[in-house]
């Protein structure tokens, strides 16, 4: 419980930072930065094996969240747990508004510095992709994380989701869409997501009037010695 009250604070300090990180973009503080990790995504050598990023990049899109957010749906409600497919869905959908709203308000324009290989509209800052696939993913591995699963099953999950967010936002740097800093506000908005996501959820079950016992986490934390 103690660890779970931990999240607001870490959520509101990603946000902090967020604000902090679009603070120095408008002032051209990260220009530098940003030219650099470009520079060396981009380089020659680097061009071949990087090259499936381009495939990569399509997880992180919009429909691939949306398909996402249907599935997690569509699996909670078979596992009996209608509630968790219902919010985590929503929250899927509502950070792709935030994040539109959030672009809206820096107008930050794509890079120009190279050659883009994918051509993107609207603006860049925070990146879409490297925000809604840290939602997805990461509110994908919560809900494993807290089903009668294997503790395997569990561990693998979690690496896997890491890992292809981590992809699909370098993904962005390298097919020119967005700067490193846009990724990297991304993972900041999208981390914060789903800190909130892991700490509501559980007191919105409750006052959906779902029962504690029903959960299996729930069940595993009761204290010794109880029925």
């Amino acid at each position: 419980m103690r660890s779970r009250l931990h999240l607001p604070l870490l959520a509101l300090v990603a946000v902090l930072l967020v604000m902090v990180l679009a603070g120095l973009v408008s002032n051209h503080v990260t220009d530098g930065l940003d030219v650099a990790i470009i520079r060396v995504l981009r380089a020659s050598d680097l061009v071949a094996p990087l090259a499936i990023l381009h495939q990569v990049t399509e997880l992180g899109s919009t429909t691939a969240m949306m398909i996402l957010a249907i599935v997690l749906l569509l699996s909670e409600l078979i596992a009996r747990r209608p509630w968790s497919g219902i919010t985590g869905a929503a929250t899927i959908g509502l950070a792709s508004l935030g994040n539109e709203l959030v672009k809206g308000l820096m107008a930050r324009a794509r890079p120009d510095l190279i050659q883009p290989i994918v051509v993107e509209r609207g603006y860049s800052f925070p990146s879409g992709h490297a925000a809604l696939s840290m939602v997805g993913y990461g509110v994908a591995a919560l809900l494993v994380a807290r089903s009668g699963a294997p503790r395997g099953v569990k561990v693998a999950v979690a690496i896997a989701a890491g890992s292809l967010v981590a992809l699909i936002g370098i993904s962005r740097v390298y097919l020119g869409a967005h700067f490193p800093t846009d990724v990297l506000a991304g993972w900041l908005a999208g981390g914060a997501v789903v800190m909130l996501f892991a700490w509501l959820s559980p007191a919105w079950k409750a006052r959906a009037g779902v029962p504690a016992a029903s959960d299996p986490a729930g069940r595993r934390s009761d204290p010794p010695g109880k029925p």
